[in-house]
């Protein structure tokens, strides 16, 4: 069985990579595999970890007994209508919101669309006590201007946080990105719920996740954060 090295770094960061063996609020995994046996482990004896979400409003079974939140995300249109049913059920505290709407191969929704949704299913939602996490945008030439865009057709949302991708090397471009997108909305906290360097050299990728971590713990306005976790592959 053939697991790759972002999965192995996704468990680093579950038990602690940066030898922190105390559970950080702020840290997250982004992690879609159907077996979470292997974080639920980890996250029991050393995890670091608090928090989960894998695109989906459900939670997985094996977070059951993990001491993990689960973070549930509306990932595009389909199934909004049932969307406060569920997270009421849950007991949700927070949500996650349209993942990467700018993306045809995403959630793909207008920007204007998106804030007539939001308005309809996902505001009320404000009443019940529940924080919105806003709109999740690539990283890409289309991600901040769609951002940009159903900010401006969303005036009357209630936006908690903005969530943001990252992908790329080196973590010059990551930290530039990152005060770009808060030198445009300073009033917004934001979660970085997908990023990873995309070197193939396993000490490039460590050293990124170490070094961006511990930059992130200690910057305000980042809220939170979730290492994009590879899922298992079964290549032989």
């Amino acid at each position: 069985m053939f697991v790759p090295l972002p999965f192995i770094l996704s468990l680093a960061l579950v038990a602690g990579a940066a030898t922190n063996t105390t559970k950080l609020n702020k840290r997250g995994l982004a992690f879609a595999a159907d077996n979470g046996t292997d974080i639920s482990r980890a996250n029991q004896t050393t995890g670091v970890v608090s928090w989960v979400y894998n695109w989906g409003l459900i939670p997985p079974d094996y977070l059951a007994s993990s001491g993990i939140e689960y973070m549930p995300m509306q990932w595009g249109a389909a199934g909004i209508e049932n969307l406060a049913v569920t997270v009421k059920g849950l007991g949700s505290k927070t949500i996650l919101t349209f993942n990467e709407p700018d993306f045809s191969e995403q959630s793909n929704i207008n920007a204007t669309y998106a804030a007539q949704l939001w308005m309809q299913y996902i505001e009320p939602l404000k009443a019940s006590g529940i924080r919105l996490g806003g709109p999740a945008v690539s990283s890409s030439t289309t991600g901040r201007p769609w951002l940009t865009d159903f900010m401006a057709a969303c005036s009357q949302c209630t936006i908690d946080f903005i969530p943001i991708h990252w992908y790329g090397e080196g973590t010059g471009g990551f930290y530039d990105y990152l005060y770009q997108v808060h030198g445009q909305f300073p009033n917004h906290t934001l979660w970085i719920t997908e990023f990873a360097e995309t070197s193939s050299n396993d000490s490039v990728v460590l050293n990124f996740m170490n070094e961006t971590i511990t930059a992130l713990d200690g910057l305000d306005f980042v809220e939170r954060y979730s290492w994009f976790g590879y899922f298992v592959s079964s290549q032989r």
